[in-house]
């Protein structure tokens, strides 16, 4: 065997084992391929089976004597290798052009896909803007029925939301989070809905257990909000706004970093808002008191000190740019306001009015201390103390509400009275003592109605022996109540001036 012949051999038997590692591999290949490409690719896999077989068909003729022309074989091998090679680049420009084809459909898919998502995203923020303004118009909504439940509560909050909001537009935050507070501020006191009258309408200063009822509506109001809200943050304002900082808030004591900052700002907001407004039992504080206390409060580490800091800053803006709250409520809400609080003005078991109610008339625009002068009537009991030693408190009470109602009797009769020409003529309670508001058309009549109470007073003191002392102060029309009850109230520490004694 020649040099020649064995080379031609081992070249033979080298294309022997790469195209049989061709085929096995390609047919692995083959399970993988899309089906588009598997009719292509499985011709090829047959073509390379037939030159595996010719190649070893071709191993015998290198021997020296063989009946088949060499040169036969050898042309057969190279024509087919030729036909081998047409189809590959066939196949491949066939499977380019599919793949250009997929290129092309994938593109246009992209486009439809882009467009797709393009309307999706429009779709879902039109979804999400109807959904704010449906939640807009349901807390508006929740806004009236509190307006109808109380209108101070509705104003406060209203206040409340635009202090927050300017804090935290001050506070660069974005406006989403300006919306939320300004949700949850409108909301923040909606638990009191479910408080009794008897407490959210009390006109003087609370006792303990009325403190510890009206600590019960941030509860209430969170649970209302939590279960139909996925934004919990509207219902942690509600219930963590009395929350302070050192833990001596309600309802849970939170501490520090427990309290949301949110909260923090309504918390600072609804402080500040209930130290300025004015309300028929207070009176509103000057800007400078008022940030003075939320400012102590900071630094006794109740408030967030960096955002009364904040309040300070934009407090100047308040006066100026916070107009009062629009009325929401109906015309006839007035009447039923009117008579709401005159039935939650009154005092337990007795036909008085507290005096407070003085101050809610006066805001109502129902006298006509605007148009004409008026008259305030003090009757002072300096006594009343040493009186409840002497005959016990329980008679002593009973005695003073008999003077009530001589007094009320004398003012329902003259205010009924038309030919006296006057206008309101009211009494109140004062603790032990008693208040009367009157409109009199003159000084004669001034004179007849104080003739008629000195005649009350004085049958008090021959039956009981009860000392009164009767201040009256005339004021002209226009004259501030706030002003006007405070000067009658120092009377008494002064030396009496137009004072007439009971006999």
């Amino acid at each position: 065997m020649t040099t020649s012949t064995i080379i031609s051999a081992a070249f033979i038997l080298l294309g022997i084992i790469f195209m049989s590692a061709s085929i096995v591999l390609g047919r692995k290949m083959t399970k993988s391929l899309p089906i588009e490409l598997q009719n292509n690719w499985i011709p090829l896999l047959c073509l390379m089976t037939v030159f595996l077989l010719g190649y070893i068909a071709f191993l015998p003729l290198l021997g020296e004597h063989t009946f088949f022309p060499r040169q036969v074989f050898v042309s057969l091998i190279l024509f087919g290798g030729a036909i081998f090679v047409f189809l590959v680049i066939i196949f491949t420009r066939s499977t380019i052009a599919k793949i250009k084809a997929g290129e092309g459909q994938l593109k246009e898919n992209n486009i439809l896909l882009a467009e797709e998502v393009r309307v999706r995203r429009a779709a879902e923020e039109k979804i999400r803007q109807q959904s704010d303004r449906m939640l807009h118009d349901i807390l508006e909504i929740v806004g009236e029925m509190i307006a109808n439940r109380d209108l101070h509560t509705f104003e406060h909050a209203t206040q409340v939301a635009k202090i927050a909001g300017l804090i935290g537009r001050e506070m660069k935050l974005s406006d989403d989070d300006l919306k939320i507070i300004e949700f949850g501020c409108l909301v923040h006191d909606i638990g009191k809905t479910a408080i009794p009258d008897d407490v959210l309408l009390k006109p003087g200063r609370f006792d303990p257990q009325d403190r510890f009822i009206m600590q019960y509506h941030p509860l209430v109001g969170a649970k209302i909000f939590a279960r139909h809200l996925q934004d919990d943050r509207i219902a942690d304002i509600i219930l963590n706004h009395h929350e302070r900082l050192d833990g001596s808030g309600y309802p849970a004591g939170l501490k520090g970093d427990e309290i949301d900052l949110f909260s923090r700002i309504v918390a600072v907001a609804d402080t500040y808002e209930s130290l300025i407004a004015r309300r028929p039992y207070k009176q509103p504080m000057s800007r400078d008191t008022a940030l003075a206390i939320v400012d102590k409060e900071a630094k006794a580490g109740q408030l967030d000190q960096d955002i009364v800091d904040l309040l300070k800053k934009i407090a100047p803006e308040i006066t100026e740019d916070i107009a009062p709250p629009p009325q929401v409520t109906a015309g006839f809400m007035k009447d039923i306001e009117v008579f709401r609080r005159k039935t939650y003005f009154r005092e337990p078991l007795t036909d008085f009015y507290n005096y407070r109610y003085l101050y809610f008339l006066d805001d109502a625009k129902l006298l006509r201390n605007n148009t004409m002068p008026y008259d305030l009537f003090f009757i002072d009991i300096p006594t009343f103390g040493e009186f409840q030693q002497k005959i016990g408190h329980v008679v002593a009470d009973q005695i003073l509400d008999e003077l009530g109602q001589r007094l009320l009797k004398t003012t329902s009769e003259w205010g009924n009275d038309s030919e006296q020409e006057s206008g309101s003529v009211m009494l109140f309670r004062k603790g032990n003592d008693y208040l009367l508001y009157g409109e009199f058309a003159d000084e004669k009549n001034t004179a007849a109605f104080m003739k008629q109470m000195m005649g009350d007073l004085a049958a008090v003191k021959k039956e009981w022996d009860l000392t009164t002392t009767l201040y009256r102060q005339n004021f002209p029309a226009g004259f501030s109540m706030d002003k006007a009850l405070a000067s009658l109230f120092a009377a008494p520490t002064k030396p009496p001036q137009q004072v007439a004694e009971g006999e």
